[in-house]
């Protein structure tokens, strides 16, 4: 089995730049959110964690534009389509 590396941090971190929830990441991973919050209390550790079980989690947070990587957790998201309002008097192009 390959290694895993994320810390508590990070996991935290990646769950807040989506924007889920912990349950919404738990019930997305099919996981309890006891689970979430002991791995994310493992600060800049290494959770102890089923290896299945966590890739669940970085799974469910990779569909949501999320990378984890050594340097970081990085949310990559395709750019939204904005409209212009104009201001009062001003003119919409």
């Amino acid at each position: 089995m390959p290694t895993f590396r994320i810390t508590g941090n990070q996991l935290r971190a990646a769950r807040a730049l989506c924007g889920l929830s912990m349950n919404e990441l738990a019930d997305r991973a099919r996981l309890t959110t006891r689970c979430l919050s002991k791995w994310e209390n493992s600060s800049n550790a290494v959770p102890a964690a089923n290896y299945l079980l966590l890739c669940r989690a970085v799974d469910a947070l990779e569909a949501e534009g999320i990378t984890i990587t050594d340097d970081g957790v990085r949310l990559h998201r395709p750019a939204q389509v904005s409209a212009t309002i104009p201001s009062e008097g001003g003119v919409a192009l």
